[in-house]
């Protein structure tokens, strides 16, 4: 089943390869009325996030949650279980092995993010990925994706999303010219 859904997202992605990343109960507002995507919830409550992501999957979404950011949620195994039992997104994104282990225990789509802050940083996230095996790493800043050397890019063998930083649709058709899936923007102009 979970390789059916991630087939299922992956044609998605490449349909609509612009991901709205949700920050505001407006951001929600705005995604309601668009058709069907991937959608990260990046900032929540955990009070909140049930119905929020109960009307986003409504709607046809796929929903992943950044449990790093749940406000009220301890990142623990039981918060993660909980997350994945009470709240049903259809993913987790988080910069945790811990996280993201006991997601993929759960059988859920799990989304690695990983800083290209230098290459050390760089070197760090790809033995992460390497050793998780998550269905998508996301690599942050997303806008250094345009500048760095693309042989950087294809030593993760994962599909990749990137995110952060990404104002303009020049910058993101840069980036997904490079051989990256999706884009993840909190830029509603590019929903």
């Amino acid at each position: 089943m979970l390789m059916s859904r991630l087939g299922d997202l992956r044609s998605l992605m490449q349909k609509h390869p612009m991901i709205p990343a949700l920050r505001s109960y407006q951001d929600i507002d705005v995604i309601l009325n668009v058709s069907h995507r991937c959608v990260f919830i990046l900032e929540s409550s955990i009070d909140s996030l049930k119905d929020v992501v109960d009307r986003l999957r409504t709607k046809g979404h796929f929903v992943f949650v950044h449990a790093d950011l749940v406000e009220g949620l301890k990142t623990d195994p039981s918060g993660i279980k909980f997350l994945v039992r009470h709240i049903s997104p259809d993913g987790i994104i988080s910069t945790h092995k811990n996280v993201l282990e006991v997601a993929r225990d759960l059988n859920i789509l799990t989304i690695l993010r990983v800083f290209l802050l230098d290459s050390q940083a760089f070197k760090k996230g790809k033995h992460l990925a390497y050793n998780l095996n998550p269905d998508f790493v996301e690599i942050l800043p997303g806008i250094s994706v345009i500048s760095v050397d693309e042989t950087f890019l294809k030593e993760i063998p994962f599909p990749l999303i990137a995110g952060g930083l990404i104002k303009t649709k020049e910058q993101a058709n840069k980036i997904l010219s490079r051989g990256v899936l999706a884009v993840s923007t909190s830029e509603k102009s590019l929903w």
